[in-house]
């Protein structure tokens, strides 16, 4: 009966948990879908589809609520039945997936906007968007829509077709708040990006499910950076950050918040 049962297709298996991880990219979307294998887990599943939606609601193009997001994320339920599902293109639906499914619950991933910034700046020199792709259109409506220009001291972001900073971190509240306004408190669980490896315990009590099915992992290290960041002024991205992102940081790290510029690509603490 036991191996009757795991031939049964995947979307007809009885779901036991409806968990979805949300937040920026950059921030562990990753990681949290692989520490629950135990379960039916995918990171970033059928982006074709998910991508021009999301970029849609980003730039006001479609509410989030609308009936055709609405069918596209009851399709996508439907379809893959996933356990957790985990994707930043998922942050701009959360409301609406609360909304739809009592059961739900969202972990929040957020991380500290300095070593996010790094990290988001490095993975677009590596992987810049292309035109005609939905990942360009998906780019776009994250940062391109500021009307943000360059300082004189990010110079380098500009000759390297980078976005200002002003852009990142705009979007990087922006996504943050709009999840914390949007789903109930009570399905929303919030998880800082240097604490998810230790948080095995913490996900699994929020989730409803045995600890020992919940295994810590780390994805997507970047041993290969290029450090171009810290060729800004540490006193500008700070000033950046202060006017775009204060409130949060100081929510989740404390009113010392400032010192994390150290975390930085190749800058010493303050």
């Amino acid at each position: 009966m036991l191996g009757r049962l795991r031939r049964i297709p995947g979307h007809l298996r009885p779901r036991r948990l409806r968990l979805y991880g949300v937040g920026n990219g950059k921030s562990g979307t990753t990681t949290l879908a692989q520490m629950f294998d135990s379960f039916r887990a995918a990171h970033e599943l059928d982006l074709a589809r998910l991508r021009p939606v999301a970029a849609a609601v980003v730039e006001g193009e479609l509410e989030p609520d609308s009936p055709e997001v609405r069918a596209m994320l009851r399709r996508r339920s439907w379809r893959f039945n996933l356990e957790v599902d985990s994707a930043n293109h998922l942050t701009p639906f959360a409301g609406t997936l609360a909304d739809l499914y009592p059961d739900a619950k969202l972990v929040l991933l957020v991380r500290d906007c300095f070593s996010w910034l790094d990290a988001r700046v490095e993975w677009d020199l590596r992987f810049p968007p292309t035109d005609g792709t939905e990942r360009l259109a998906w780019h776009a409506a994250q940062f391109t829509r500021y009307d943000a220009v360059f300082g004189s001291e990010e110079a380098v972001l500009r000759d390297a077709r980078l976005r200002p900073l002003a852009s990142y971190l705009r979007r990087w509240a922006e996504a943050t708040e709009g999840v914390l306004r949007d789903v109930p408190e009570d399905r929303l669980l919030v998880v800082r990006t240097e604490d998810l490896g230790q948080s095995a315990e913490l996900l699994a009590r929020f989730a409803g499910i045995p600890e020992s099915t919940v295994h810590p992992a780390h994805a997507n290290r970047n041993d290969n950076r290029t450090g171009l960041l810290g060729r800004i002024p540490a006193a500008f991205v700070l000033a950046r950050a202060q006017e775009h992102c204060a409130g949060l940081m100081e929510r989740y790290w404390g009113p010392e918040w400032s010192r994390l510029t150290a975390r930085l690509a190749d800058r010493s603490a303050l």
